[in-house]
């Protein structure tokens, strides 16, 4: 074929084409004089950013009921974003926090430390109390921890945990009821992954001497409650467990978080957290952590 044909067909195609558009086109508005409003449709997505830092510093010089000099800091960042749309629904929760703390004239060491990452992906049934669900999360610490943080003097600090050592990844397939805005209860079959990378921490969690990863599958439940107790007072908590199908039930593993947190003006926040842990293959006894902190806090987007 040669050029002049060639272009010449793809110019009649293209005149057809433009004519079939000018036909089906439809006719533009009336002007009316008036300016023309355009409606945005809602977007589908809401998002949610919230940063604090708090921090509390004390100094002695000559006190007669004594005391020692003390400096702590702890970051925090809170970020949410929901997708809805029809029967389908996708949430991705993301919670960091950092913390170190110095007494005295001594080395700063970690008060906090937290690397949370959940997803959750849902279908509604006819009945909207109820989805099916499918969780993807991760959990993990950004630094070092040490058993002895204040070590006596000549003694070595023994280090019990440091990023990726632990790191858990959890996979639940299941249902959520959710009776009440507030209150939601979820089970289903769920696989477990443990991540060491410092072997030499792997016997502290529960893995043979020089194992990194081990998987596993069992059952795992959720109750949580999120509550508006004041107007500018929020309490949210959950309580949830992982059952290993191949192990005793004095092995489950157990999580109780609970935050209260207060907006007291735009910038200033106060939060408590208590948290609970029972994971027999870390320690035989509950693990508690308590915080209570106050400082600047700052909404970038959302509620």
């Amino acid at each position: 074929m040669k050029p002049h044909t060639f272009f010449a067909i793809i110019t009649a195609l293209l005149l057809a084409a433009s004519s079939v558009h000018a036909q089906t086109e439809p006719a533009p508005p009336p002007d009316t004089g008036e300016p023309e409003t355009i409606e945005v449709p809602a977007s589908n997505w809401e998002h949610s950013l919230r940063a604090s830092l708090t921090g509390t510093q004390a100094t002695y010089r000559n006190w007669s009921q004594g005391g020692t000099d003390n400096l702590a800091i702890l970051g925090n960042t809170a970020y949410s974003s929901e997708y809805s749309r029809d029967r389908y629904g996708y949430r991705l929760d993301i919670n960091l926090r950092y913390g170190q703390t110095r007494i005295g004239d001594g080395d700063f060491i970690k008060s906090d430390d937290r690397i949370r990452i959940r997803n959750q992906a849902s279908r509604k049934f006819r009945d909207e109390r109820f989805s099916a669900i499918f969780n993807l999360n991760f959990e993990s610490q950004f630094d070092k921890g040490y058993k002895n943080p204040v070590p006596e003097e000549g003694e070595p600090r023994e280090l019990i945990s440091r990023f990726m050592a632990p790191a858990y990844i959890t996979q639940v397939l299941g249902l959520s009821y959710r009776p009440v805005e507030s209150l939601r209860m979820e089970g289903g079959l769920a696989m477990k992954q443990t991540i060491v990378t410092d072997t030499d921490l792997s016997p502290r969690f529960g893995l043979p001497e020089g194992d990194s990863f081990r998987n596993e599958a069992g059952l795992s439940l959720l109750v949580g409650y999120e509550r508006r107790v004041m107007e500018n007072i929020f309490y949210s908590g959950y309580v949830e467990t992982f059952t290993n199908v191949n192990r005793d039930l004095k092995y489950t593993d157990v999580l109780f978080v609970n935050e209260i947190s207060g907006q007291i003006n735009r910038y200033i926040s106060a939060n408590v957290e208590f948290v609970l842990a029972y994971d027999r293959e870390v320690e035989e006894d509950w693990q508690v952590k308590q915080i209570i902190s106050l400082g600047l806090s700052y909404s970038f987007f959302g509620d």
